[in-house]
């Protein structure tokens, strides 16, 4: 019988030592498929961000692009197959929507190799901010402005690479070089053969043929902008190589004014591209030190703008630069002037200086503060230039009495100079723009570029005036914005800035964060604290074309709400707002998405392959959209695998810690929260046997940080529960098993050398954190979840209120629903995560006594201040209520 007995403990025994160790074997595979799931997610990101840079470029390469889609398709399958894995196959539908997806993107990316070429025409609508490589500095510049909010003439752009076809097509192309080559060479300029040689290009540029392709787009381009109405169109250069700081070719170019049928417009085209290569034109590039070899001409097409009055704008007048270097003579009348010149009708006169013109010389900030008689100057208008009856313009008699008047009103000067700063601002440069008024007296812009000043004897020009608040970062989406600063790190934060539909915001973040997507549409901008440019926001921000800068690192602490501050992404730098620039911005617009069918201006088939890979449609985790069926891009499945992998690790130990038994360790330290504590690698001293273990017996550093926390002296874990809250505690949704964490759950706590997964009810709430504090910080988070407690709804909420309180001001992103507090924080150094996770350890000790303190809508905020001051046992406010009581 001994024999018996013995033998069927034995085999009892083996059975049992191969389940634990089946068990444990399970976990720790689950844990480094998590990490795995982690690494892959960052690849992806990197990629995603790769992929948008190759299908922005100017020079894109099909190649490239063709071996990064195919990488991250291999990349998120990984992600869907690891997701599957550790959710023990409760996502398997997964597996057909990334194989659907990547055959969709597949078959679009063949298409468009195979039918690629350059989109020869370009809106201004559909411009992407890299765009000036092949539409030119004017395009690019008015394009900027017009998403901005600025009145800019609709219109659109026949590329460099659309004009070289041109001249290519027709053998052209080698004719001009041969030309000017020998142009170059010669060791003298010869006046004759240059005009003989101009005239030749010219005569057979004009004769050319638009190629037939090239002129089917011209013409669908011309049908959309003039909607077959007869609308007059503008047909002016926009040279790669013009309207720069060093060489702006001003009055080198023709432009064609009042063109309104097809065939005008192809003669005007070609009439456009000759002119770049006149006498006065080549000259100017050789005198510029330019090649005169090659053709870097874009056409911009624009509808005409209506003008009643017209001119040219400098943000900073000429003569002030040049008053600064006489000898003390700095501070005349002329000093933080601007200069505006006027005519009536097309300004036309005003470029060229063909006619008279009123000149007005506003303060640069607060025009209005002088009467205008002081600072305009009016000229005898006996002319202006208008729009002829069929097609060109024409020159018409205006009468002695409108000759004499003011071009401009008053208001309508003190608006052109606010509407210059406002230019100026963003492009943190003097600038030189032409302007058009109608007769309803709105401003339209038709060019803007930088002025090139001389050197000042005194300081540098500083547009800001208010110096630079901010410099580093690394910029994540190009461009310039202004507006307010807004410091946000909840969906709170925002309900304001929602309400206030006229004041554009610029959005302030500690860390990155993907809920913050669901913002954008009221922000200008974006900065943030920590983050890369491969996060998920980041991304959003480019599909937006919202202007971030991301890991400035003290964006956060330097940057205060209510200021009115200048953002510019490329050169990574926020300065404080001029005067007077609110003004103007609070009739700003919004930035707003791009439409989806003009992300690639080049290869419009890239559009719908865009839209499968990089829009991110899951913005809210724990809304009722996020789900597998809506998930409708790559982005979209590399969110979700994400978020879900970490509530997976949350559900990971209940069932298996019952069979992993003596594999699982038990720390009890005088404090009553237990915990049984699984090892799935380096968590523990290695040999360490028994299931009693002590802090010492730990080398998980992120546990470590925890119980330091957990075991703050001065924490009242061995008070018994306040009397309120044991009256409504056993309520049906505790005793639940399909509640959170139900009572009887053991806590537990997966680690490893760097990763805790806790997951535990204290008192009567539960707690969960996940977290990796490694030598990585992109690799290092901390997720915290907080629910429950043990009193009524309002006191729950009302303690939510104070853990989200005192996680902002540790940094962390929070959302709060009801009594549901999670909270996130990525991307830090070691050491300031160990620093979080001591704060939360203290946390969990301190806040589960307070529900029967939370007796008024003011208690929050006051715990919240106890405990950011260490009075763990409420000594304060105690003491204050006692006052209080005496006092009445």
């Amino acid at each position: 019988m001994k024999k018996i007995i013995g033998f069927l403990h034995s085999k009892w025994t083996r059975w049992r030592l191969k389940k634990i160790t089946a068990a444990l074997y399970e976990l720790k595979a689950r844990y480094h498929t998590f990490r795995i799931i982690l690494s892959n997610n960052e690849t992806a990101l990197e990629l995603l961000k790769s992929i948008d840079q190759t299908m922005r470029s100017s020079a894109m390469s099909w190649d490239s692009l063709s071996s990064e889609i195919d990488e991250l398709l291999e990349t998120t399958y990984e992600l869907v197959d690891g997701l599957v894995r550790i959710g023990k196959g409760s996502h398997a539908a997964l597996y057909a929507r990334h194989s659907s997806l990547s055959a969709e993107i597949r078959k679009q990316l063949e298409s468009a190799i195979n039918s690629h070429r350059a989109s020869f025409c370009v809106f201004l609508d559909d411009f992407q901010s890299d765009m000036a490589g092949v539409a030119g500095s004017k395009a690019s510049n008015l394009a900027f402005l017009k998403k901005a909010g600025f009145q800019v003439p609709d219109g659109f752009v026949l590329t460099a690479p659309a004009c070289s076809e041109i001249l290519s097509s027709n053998g052209i192309d080698s004719f001009i070089k041969q030309r000017l080559q020998r142009m170059e060479n010669a060791p003298s300029l010869n006046a004759a053969e240059l005009d003989a040689d101009s005239a030749e290009i010219r005569k057979r540029i004009m004769d050319a043929r638009i190629p037939v392709e090239l002129e089917n787009e011209l013409r669908v381009f011309h049908e959309r902008l003039t909607g077959n109405s007869g609308n007059a169109m503008s047909v002016r250069s926009s040279a790669l190589a013009e309207d720069k700081a060093d060489h702006s070719f001003a009055g080198q170019f023709k432009s064609i004014l009042n063109v309104i049928f097809f065939e005008s417009l192809k003669n005007a085209i070609l009439d456009v591209i000759a002119s770049s290569f006149s006498p006065r034109a080549i000259i100017y590039r050789m005198n510029a030190g330019l090649p005169l070899v090659g053709s870097d001409m874009a056409v911009l097409c624009q509808l005409m703008a209506d003008a009643r009055a017209a001119g040219v704008m400098f943000t900073v007048n000429p003569s002030d630069n040049q008053a600064d270097n006489q000898a003390d003579n700095t501070s005349g009348p002329e000093k933080g002037r601007m200069l505006i010149s006027a005519v009536p009708g097309l300004g036309i006169s005003a470029v060229g200086g063909s006619a008279p013109a009123d000149l007005y010389m506003p303060l640069r900030d607060r025009p209005e503060d002088i009467p205008f008689s002081e600072w305009s100057k009016l000229a005898f208008k006996n002319r202006r230039c208008v729009a002829s009856s069929g097609e060109g313009i024409m020159s018409e008699e205006i009468s002695f009495d409108a000759g004499e008047m003011s071009v401009l009103s008053f208001d309508e000067a003190c608006r052109l100079a606010r509407c210059g700063r406002m230019v100026e601002s963003l492009y943190g440069k003097p600038q030189d723009i032409e302007w058009a008024i109608d007769e309803c007296g709105g401003i339209s812009l038709l060019q803007s570029r930088e002025i090139r000043l001389g050197p000042k004897k005194s300081q540098k020009f500083d547009p800001s005036q208010g110096g630079v608040l901010l410099s580093g970062g690394v910029c994540a989406s190009n461009g310039r914005c202004a507006g307010k600063a807004v410091l946000v790190s909840s969906a709170e934060d925002v309900k304001a800035v929602k309400k206030d539909i006229e004041t554009p915001y610029i959005m302030v973040l500690r860390q990155s964060m993907v809920d913050a997507a669901a913002w954008l549409d009221c922000f200008e901008g974006i900065v943030v604290d920590l983050g890369n440019p491969a996060d998920h926001l980041s991304c959003v921000a480019r599909e937006y074309g919202i202007p971030m800068l991301t890991s400035t690192g003290i964006a956060s602490s330097t940057l205060k709400d209510g200021d009115w501050i200048i953002l510019d992404a490329d050169s990574a730098s926020v300065r404080r707002a001029p005067e007077g620039i609110t003004s103007y911005t609070r009739r700003k617009k919004t930035v707003v998405k791009a439409p989806e069918d003009s992300v690639s201006t080049h290869f419009p088939a890239l559009a719908r392959l865009r839209k499968m890979i990089e829009p991110l449609n899951l913005t809210d985790s724990y809304g009722p959209t996020f789900s597998i069926k809506e998930c409708r891009s790559v982005h979209d499945i590399i969110r979700y695998v994400h978020e879900m992998a970490v509530l997976s690790m949350f559900d990971a130990g209940d069932a298996l810690l019952e069979d992993a038994g003596s594999m699982v360790h038990r720390l009890d330290e005088g404090i009553p929260f237990h915990f049984l504590i699984l090892d799935l690698g380096g968590g523990i001293s290695p040999g360490k046997k028994g299931m009693k273990i002590r802090p010492s017996d730990i080398y998980s550093s992120p546990f470590l940080s925890l119980w330091e926390g957990i075991s703050t002296p001065g924490l009242r874990w061995n008070q018994a529960p306040p009397a309120p809250a044991i009256s409504g505690l056993f309520t049906k949704a505790m005793l639940d098993e399909r509640s959170a964490r139900p009572v009887g759950n053991q806590n537990y706590a997966m680690i490893t050398r760097d990763y805790l997964n806790l997951n535990a009810r204290v008192d009567f709430h539960f707690a969960m954190v996940d977290a990796v504090c490694g030598i990585n910080p992109r690799g290092n988070h901390i997720r915290f979840r907080f629910k429950g407690g043990g009193t009524t709804a309002v006191q729950r909420e009302r303690r939510a209120r104070f853990v989200v309180q005192v996680m902002k001001e540790y940094g962390f992103s929070c959302q709060q629903h009801e009594d549901l507090v999670t909270a996130s924080i990525f991307e830090l150094r070691a050491e300031d995560i160990r620093e979080r996770l001591v704060m939360t350890g203290r946390l969990l000790g301190f806040s589960r006594l307070l529900d029967a303190v939370m007796d008024d809508d003011e208690a929050p905020a006051k715990v919240a201040d106890a405990f950011m001051k260490g009075d763990y046992a409420l000594g304060g406010m105690h003491g204050d209520q006692e006052a209080q009581k005496t006092a009445e």
